[in-house]
């Protein structure tokens, strides 16, 4: 039985549902879009603590979240988001509780990386220039005039999604092409509706421009962080492996503890996470940054107001046993972790495991990955007739799952990796010809089966982002679509 008082859950995947009511029967109550409602990994919950609502029609999801709490007589302490898409419903579903939650403005600039990076610029905090672009001839003469490799990828969207590293104009020129081709198939995915620029009275269209980034040379690493006011509480620091037959952007590896260089101190990280949060206009919330050290200097890639994803979660509870998402869930309920997570005292991996080939899996077996030496754990995302799908058709769908490992050095992942992934017996057959798996557990990628109805001339944040102005309608633009933003003005 859910006690009265449970911490909701935003609009997350049924994994995240299936992994947290297990550990906290009582504790949660959770938010479904309704396209999951018949997901295998479902069937033996709970439904009692679940509501099925989309947040296309936020008002009415609203009235459907607060009629089933009345009806069970609960009353939540507190509102917990783990996908970014749901970042700003969730600070409205917070708001109807006056529940503590990141504020919807800070939202949108964090969602929207040209705005974040540009933010941040005129704020001081290091972070790669950033351009807006929306045609072949701007993204070439953008290259020229930056005069080094540059990075193109969406304003919107997340991990390595479309994210190309380009060192000449031929190397621009294909990448566009494919952003031309693949963005405005987005269309229904919520990561890349219109977006708000809260600083002017416009908006850009990820599916139709793109942002040019200064390529930053340099390690990478990402941290989890909560923000009271000016207290910051690192929770967790670790670094980066990049892949070199993977696409720009992939990750190979988390470790953890990080490997910083000699010569860094991650003390000063605190005072820098402050002022980049702070510039984007937020005073509170639970974070996860993404950061490059460039000549000795933190540069700021991305910061989210949101648990750190992928495999870290599992890392971080293998390596210490403290449960990241536990912890996010008293955060949010008003409880400061009472024990934060002591590196250990050896050093360990997630090491993710992509598929060779697209295809329908027949077979995976993980046995002698679990029998190697290393291993700690592993946890797989895929199984017997699941489809593979490469990019640039998708980028979730090529990761089998991931391995906890212990290390020696950081030079063990590469020779770890290539083990592990011979190890892992897997079988694919066939070309994935529609190139839509049927994975219930993906929530995006299976665009033609959603029926969203994201297509307005305003778009689903626009919606959102004004649900309290008083005149809605009135005094809209009718040619919304002629004037969105694209970019041009802040080149």
């Amino acid at each position: 039985m859910i006690r009265h008082d449970p911490v909701l859950v935003a609009w997350t995947t049924p994994d995240y549902v299936s992994r947290l009511q297990h550990r906290h029967p009582e504790e949660v109550y959770f938010i479904v879009d309704s396209w999951f409602k018949d997901s295998p990994d479902l069937d033996r919950l709970d439904k009692s603590a679940v509501i099925f609502t989309g947040f296309e029609d936020l008002r009415q999801a609203l009235r459907s979240i607060k009629q089933d709490l009345l009806s069970k007589n609960l009353s939540p302490r507190g509102v917990a988001c783990f996908d970014c898409e749901a970042l700003i419903p969730a600070s409205f579903l917070a708001r109807e509780w006056g529940l503590p939650f990141p504020d919807k403005s800070a939202i949108a600039r964090a969602r929207n990386k040209y705005e974040a990076g540009r933010v941040w610029k005129q704020s001081g905090v290091r972070s790669p220039s950033v351009l807006l672009v929306s045609s072949r001839d701007e993204t070439l003469d953008g290259f020229r005039r930056m005069q080094e490799d540059v990075v193109l990828k969406p304003v919107s969207g997340s991990g390595s999604e479309l994210v190309f590293h380009c060192r000449s104009e031929e190397e621009v020129v294909q990448s566009v092409r494919i952003l031309e081709r693949e963005l405005p198939l987005s269309a229904s995915n919520p990561l890349f509706q219109p977006l708000p620029f809260p600083s002017a009275e416009t908006f850009v269209d990820p599916r139709r421009v793109w942002i040019m980034e200064e390529f930053v040379s340099g390690p990478e690493f990402s941290c989890d962080f909560l923000l009271e006011g000016d207290r910051i509480t690192l929770i967790r620091e670790t670094g980066k492996v990049k892949p070199s037959t993977q696409t720009f952007g992939s990750v190979l590896a988390y470790t953890y503890p990080p490997f910083y260089p000699e010569n860094f101190s991650s003390a000063a990280l605190c005072h820098i996470f402050r002022r980049a949060a702070g510039a984007l206009g937020f005073t509170w919330g639970h974070f996860m940054v993404d950061f490059i050290l460039h000549n000795g200097h933190p540069m700021i890639i991305e910061m989210t107001p949101r648990p750190g994803g992928d495999s870290i979660p599992d890392l971080l509870e293998t390596a210490t046993g403290t449960d990241l998402l536990e912890l996010h869930l008293n955060f949010v309920a008003g409880f400061n972790p009472s024990e934060l997570p002591s590196p250990p005292g050896e050093r360990f991996a997630s090491i993710n495991l992509f598929a060779a080939q697209a295809g329908k899996i027949i077979r995976i077996d993980p046995t002698p990955v679990i029998a190697h030496p290393r291993v700690r754990a592993i946890f797989l995302r895929k199984r017997a007739g699941d489809r593979i799908v490469l990019p640039p058709k998708s980028y979730d769908h090529r990761l089998l799952g991931h391995t906890i490992v212990s290390l020696d050095s950081e030079r063990d992942i590469l020779v770890l990796s290539t083990q592990l992934e011979e190890c892992l017996k897997v079988e694919i057959v066939g070309a994935c010809l529609d190139e839509n798996p049927t994975d219930s557990n993906d929530k995006w990628i299976k665009q033609c089966d959603r029926h969203r109805d994201f297509n307005g001339r305003r778009g689903l944040f626009y919606e959102i982002l004004h649900m309290d102005d008083d005149d809605e309608d009135d005094d809209y633009d009718d040619d919304y679509e002629d004037s969105v933003y694209k970019g041009k003005e802040h080149h």
